[in-house]
């Protein structure tokens, strides 16, 4: 596990190296970058200038279910999308070999080997937004309550990145698995906003087949109180789930892998 971490600390920093070298173009895509995270959180802010709660969400409440989608948006764009994305291309091409043939576990090589720095601009923009949320609430959340939204954010995170290897596994059958990943990235932009907002068959949808509620209300709820222990052990409960089922499916996957070279 150690060298896990090691090879994809040293993967990332080689990454972030090459893109800073280009310094003037790096400083122009994060300026871009702030420009598009500012137009995600407008449209939430601007209601809250019509209405004074949303669903039973104030706003610097709902500002929390924003900073998550910010965060978790940062991991997908930066790190898991441009990662995943490009084991289609290498096993379209049959590159994925030599990916195959270093000593290391492919998925870590594959999941690591790139990173999107301007994307960091949601990252900071979502950190930013969660401290001004709380500390805009009154009673201000507890120390024990922050980290368990924490936690919370971090089981969306490996949900995010289980959803997305289920869909990349796809490529080792299918040519093209375009659909499937603008049908993800189109579901979970609704994930910036509190799940109350959504009523009836489609709350439960998002909740329970889609677990959006998950990964971006469930940690805001955990900061302000309101999540149950009932909710809590059925996060844990996705996420190790949809672990445990992508691991499966990717080395599923990987016997049925026909190289370049058989």
């Amino acid at each position: 596990m150690r060298a896990s971490f090691r090879i994809a600390a040293q993967m990332i920093r080689t990454s972030i190296q090459a893109q800073a070298q280009y310094r003037v173009d790096f400083l122009l895509q994060l300026s871009l970058g702030f420009f598009w995270t500012a137009s995600s959180v407008a449209p939430l802010w601007l209601v809250f200038e019509i209405r004074s709660e949303i669903g039973g969400w104030s706003r610097p409440e709902a500002m929390l279910v924003m900073s998550a989608f910010l965060v978790l948006k940062a991991l997908l764009d930066g790190i898991i999308s441009p990662n995943l994305n490009a084991l289609v291309e290498q096993v379209r091409l049959g590159t994925f070999d030599f990916v195959l043939l270093k000593p290391a576990d492919p998925q870590l090589l594959v999941s690591a080997s790139r990173v999107v720095v301007p994307k960091l601009a949601d990252l900071m923009v979502g950190l930013g937004l969660s401290a001004w949320s709380i500390s805009q609430i009154a009673p201000a959340p507890s120390a024990l309550q922050i980290a368990a939204g924490g936690i919370m954010l971090l089981a969306g995170a490996l949900g995010i990145y289980g959803v997305w290897v289920l869909i990349i596994c796809t490529a080792f059958w299918f040519v093209k698995i375009d659909n499937l990943s603008f049908l993800f990235t189109s579901i979970f932009d609704a994930a910036r906003w509190p799940i109350s907002v959504f009523r009836g068959w489609v709350g439960l949808l998002l909740t329970f087949v889609l677990p959006i509620a998950v990964m971006t209300s469930f940690p805001a709820m955990a900061v302000l109180g309101r999540l149950s222990l009932a909710r809590a052990a059925f996060a844990a409960a996705t996420t190790t789930f949809l672990l445990v089922v992508s691991r499966r499916v990717w080395l599923w996957a990987l016997r049925h892998y026909a190289s370049a070279s058989s």
